[in-house]
């Protein structure tokens, strides 16, 4: 397992510096391979109520409730070091002093979920390894988490008497790695479907998302059972809204209309040049004229630009009738937040009887496509899948809708049914 190596830690008191209260501080003297330093402690005792051979802070009267709070205190702290020789142990990895001062003042950070969650996603963002709509998911799914393992904490606290535990408001929500278990996974996914109200694609994204980095934290080292071993993701089957033809063309209507508001221009022509392209926002956001190759764009979705996947993608002519530039960006766009909120305005001008984001645009290009005769293989190149699994989806979408349209012949059937009654 490694080279075995020598611990040594012991409260020790530096008693020739006595305070005006009397009191000297406390440190934790630690000694590894021969290498010494001291840990402040952040408390002080008087030093004649120490004991330096055990290294023990003694009471100083009957029933001492500040030396009974601080041998809690100083245990904690003693624990952590413990924890950290443990962990170098096991692993066999060779353990210095200073590697053993920064894991203890990172301490919380090494064994907290949630910082580690949460640090990991701004860290992965700022890098560019994932995309801001993935960092707000991400960060929506720990969130919830969150509010989720503070009720928990709240029914514990109820339990116990309340001069036995500290104020859970006073403290930060520390969520340990060794708690993280698939009871806690399970009741989660349980509370989020009645607490929560949350749809099941809604309850398996965000259990999808605490996998993400349950397993990064696993990978970075931290000593856990996975608790996705035993709870495994399901991949309900979503039916994202999507666009019929008439309802498209009702947009296009808005779009040329001389009465319809600039912004509401400004929001329709890239959500149709969408429509006809498959982009998501983040692209068509970013799309500009270097992209355009004769008839093709030619990019790198920003969303999986880790895989270096290039994406080609037939520019139809009623999208370029779309681009009001000629130079740079294609056209002018507005936040995501905010042209959603355009989109929900305009989708009940044009009587859309579902609610109109950003992201519908690519899901009617891909059922569309399907729709009018192309083929799922093409389609997945086009959309930038690297799973034919997901451009499947189209497939499906496809199919739901043309059952839904064998419904028409319902009023027919209706119609001669009420004629033949009547004629009797």
């Amino acid at each position: 397992m490694g080279t075995t190596q020598n611990y040594v830690k012991k409260i020790i008191i530096k008693d020739d510096h006595v305070r005006k209260d009397g009191t000297s501080p406390l440190y934790i003297y630690v000694n590894v391979d021969g290498q010494k330093d001291r840990i402040p402690l952040k408390l002080a005792w008087p030093p004649s109520y120490f004991d330096k051979k055990a290294g023990k802070i003694l009471p100083r009267k009957k029933d001492d409730k500040d030396c009974s709070d601080f041998r809690m205190i100083i245990d904690t702290e003693v624990g952590k070091i413990n924890d950290i020789f443990k962990e170098y142990r096991l692993s066999g990895k060779v353990l210095t002093i200073a590697q053993l001062l920064k894991d203890y003042n990172n301490f919380t950070s090494r064994k907290d979920f949630f910082t580690f969650a949460v640090n990991d996603c701004l860290e992965r963002y700022k890098r560019k390894k994932i995309e801001l709509g993935s960092r707000k998911g991400h960060m929506a799914s720990l969130n919830s988490l969150k509010e989720f393992w503070k009720q928990e904490q709240a029914k514990q606290i109820k339990k116990i008497k309340s001069d036995q535990v500290p104020d859970p408001a006073s403290k930060e929500l520390y969520l340990p790695f060794k708690d993280v278990t698939p009871k806690l996974l399970e009741n989660f996914r349980a509370w989020m479907k009645a607490e929560r109200g949350n749809i099941p694609s809604t309850v398996e994204g965000h259990m999808k998302n605490i996998r993400t980095y349950v397993k990064r934290a696993l990978a970075a080292g931290n000593v856990f059972d996975d608790p996705f071993k035993v709870v495994k993701v399901a991949h309900p089957e979503t039916h994202p809204n999507v666009l019929t033809e008439e309802q498209l063309q009702a947009l296009m209507a808005i779009f040329r209309s001389n009465t319809t508001p600039e912004s509401w221009q400004v929001v329709l022509r890239h959500f149709l040049f969408s429509c006809f392209t498959g982009l998501r926002i983040s692209d068509a956001k970013a799309v500009n004229h270097e992209n355009i190759k004769g008839d093709w764009l030619v990019l790198m979705p920003k969303k999986t630009m880790r895989f270096q996947k290039v994406v080609r993608i037939p520019l139809h002519p009623m999208a370029r009738t779309l681009i009001t530039t000629s130079l740079g960006v294609l056209f002018e766009t507005y936040s995501e937040p905010y042209t959603n909120r355009l989109l929900d305005k305009i989708g009940k001008a044009a009587e859309v009887d579902f609610k109109i984001t950003t992201h519908t645009a690519r899901h009617t290009f891909g059922t569309l496509f399907i729709e009018l005769g192309g083929d799922v293989v093409t389609l997945k190149e086009y959309m930038g899948h690297a799973n034919i699994q997901t451009t499947m989806k189209y497939v499906h979408l496809s199919e739901k809708r043309r059952k839904e349209k064998i419904h028409v012949f319902d009023k027919l059937f209706k119609t001669a049914k009420e004629d033949t009654l009547g004629a009797a």
